[in-house]
């Protein structure tokens, strides 16, 4: 599913988990707020996941960590925030891009040389 630059608003919903089969989901380009759901654990046959360039909030799901396939997972340009969960290395892409957001660190060793410049001013 390929929804790259086609003016979406408003949140990823929770049913997105619903989509089991789905092996590439961009939504790239867009007005999407709020967080990432965590049903998207669900979606274990992703091999790439592009969420950057929104307003996506709040932090990086654990359940990231589900998605042992991925080969590509691109979340920079969001506003998440909040501490990047260990299980994230536990995905399928040793180099995801994270940058430009406002993670803190520390940083899990396995991806801290892919994270890029993040705003850390409100970190504690």
């Amino acid at each position: 599913m390929d929804l790259y630059q086609n003016g979406l608003t408003g949140s990823i919903p929770p049913e997105i988990g619903n989509l089991i089969n789905l092996t590439i989901l961009h939504l790239p380009d867009n007005q999407l707020t709020g967080s990432i759901p965590s049903e998207i654990e669900n979606l274990t046959n992703l091999t790439e996941l592009n969420l950057s360039y929104n307003q996506l909030t709040g932090s990086i799901p654990p359940e990231i960590g589900n998605l042992t396939n991925l080969e590509s997972l691109d979340l920079r340009q969001n506003k998440l925030t909040g501490i990047i969960p260990d299980e994230i290395c536990n995905q399928g892409d040793s180099s995801p891009e994270l940058e430009n957001n406002q993670l803190c660190p520390p940083y899990p060793s396995c991806i801290e040389d892919y994270v890029g410049e993040q705003d850390t001013t409100n970190c504690d």
